[in-house]
C-alpha cells in the first residue's frame, strides 16, 4: 500500500493511504460487526484506525462507543504493536459547538479517556478535533508537547485547523524547542465542499489556498469524507441526490465532476468507489483517506484503491479541467 513515514526524534511511523474510519461503530452489542470490518481491513493490507473521544456521542447510548470497539478488538486480536492508532480530543460539547475545550484541564481529560477506553498506554496520532483561533497558538503546544514527551502521544496532528494557524503554530514549536504538529486532518476529496456545505463554520475543508500550502511544503493529510458521503458512487448507480443526505454535494460543479468519474469508471473499469480514492492518492503531498464502510464488500471495493494513482493529465479530468 502506499504509505508515508511519519518521523521525529522518538518515533518512526508508516501511514498508509487508506485508513480506517471508526465513526460508525455507534453500539456496544455489535462487537461481532465491527470486528469483521477490521479482520478484513488487516487482512487486506491497512494498519491504521482513526477514532475520536466525541464518537458517537451524538447518540443517547454511543459514549465511549467508537473508541471502546477498538480497544476491545486490540485485546481480543492481540495486535496493538502491529496497528497505528489515531484519535481525537478536544471537541466541543454536543450542542456548544461555539464553546471550545482547548484547557490544559480539558485535553488531559480527553486524552486519558481515550488511552482508558481504548486500553492503551500511548496512541499514535492524537489529533486537536476542532481549533479556536482566540487562544494564542502559545497556550497549546506547549500542552500537547507534554503528551508527547509523557509518551502517551506519539505525534501530534490537528483536525479542522487552516495552515495559516499550523504554521504559527509550528513556528512557535520550533523555536521553543517543542514537538511542533505532523500531520493534518480536514475534509477532503473529489466534492468541492465548504463550511456552508455542512453549516459547520468549525470545519476546515480543502480550498486553492490550503492545496497551495500542503503543496508547498509537502505536508501530509488524512482526509475525512473522502468519497464525500459517497456521492459520487451512489449518484453513479443512479440515486436521486435529492433523496440523500450527499445532496448537499449537488453543485453543478460536483455533477460536472461526476459525470467525468463515470466516464473514467466506463473506460477502466474501476468502479466511483474506487476512482475517487485514486484521485486523493494522486495528490503532490501524501493523502491518506479515512474512509467508512457499512458492508464487507464495499471494504474490498475500497481497499482495490490501495496502491491505484493517475498521472496529472487524468487527476485534471477527473477536476473538469480537460
Amino acid at each position: 500500500m502506499i504509505s508515508y513515514v511519519l518521523k521525529n526524534d522518538r518515533y518512526e511511523m508508516k501511514v498508509p493511504a487508506l485508513t480506517f474510519g471508526a465513526a460508525g461503530f455507534e453500539r456496544n452489542d455489535c462487537d461481532d460487526v465491527y470486528f469483521e470490518f477490521l479482520d478484513k481491513y488487516v487482512e487486506l493490507g491497512g494498519w491504521c484506525i482513526d477514532t475520536a473521544r466525541v464518537y458517537c456521542d451524538w447518540l443517547e447510548n454511543g459514549h465511549d462507543s467508537s473508541e471502546g470497539v477498538i480497544g476491545r478488538w486490540l485485546k481480543a486480536r492481540n495486535n496493538r504493536d502491529k496497528i497505528c492508532i489515531a484519535t481525537k480530543g478536544g471537541h466541543p460539547e454536543m450542542g456548544h459547538m461555539d464553546e471550545s475545550r482547548l484547557s490544559r484541564e480539558e485535553l488531559t481529560k480527553d486524552l486519558e479517556a481515550s488511552l482508558r477506553v481504548l486500553g492503551v498506554d500511548y496512541v499514535d496520532i492524537y489529533f486537536l478535533h476542532r481549533d479556536d483561533p482566540k487562544i494564542p497558538v502559545e497556550e497549546i503546544m506547549p500542552v500537547l508537547n507534554d503528551f508527547y514527551e509523557s509518551g502517551k502521544i506519539h505525534f501530534i496532528g490537528v483536525s479542522n485547523w487552516t495552515t495559516q494557524r499550523i504554521e504559527e503554530a509550528n513556528k512557535f514549536a520550533e523555536e521553543n524547542g517543542m514537538e511542533p504538529i505532523r500531520i493534518s486532518q480536514i475534509n477532503y476529496s473529489l466534492a468541492h465542499s465548504s463550511v456552508e456545505t455542512f453549516g459547520d463554520n468549525t470545519l476546515v475543508c480543502m480550498d486553492t489556498k490550503e492545496f497551495r500550502w500542503y503543496k508547498k511544503h509537502d505536508f501530509p493529510v488524512m482526509a475525512f469524507s473522502p468519497q464525500a458521503k459517497g456521492f459520487f458512487a451512489k449518484l453513479a448507480k443512479g440515486d436521486a441526490a435529492n433523496n440523500l443526505p450527499e445532496g448537499q454535494y449537488a453543485g453543478p460543479a460536483n455533477l460536472a465532476r461526476l459525470a467525468k468519474v463515470k466516464q473514467l469508471s466506463e473506460q477502466t473499469g474501476d468502479t466511483p468507489a474506487k476512482i475517487t480514492l485514486g484521485y486523493l492518492n494522486s495528490q503532490p503531498f501524501f493523502v491518506s483517506s479515512v474512509f467508512a464502510v457499512t458492508k464487507l464488500w464495499q471494504l474490498d471495493e475500497d481497499m482495490e484503491a490501495q496502491d491505484l494513482t493517475y498521472d496529472p493529465k487524468t487527476v485534471a479530468f477527473l477536476e473538469n479541467m480537460i
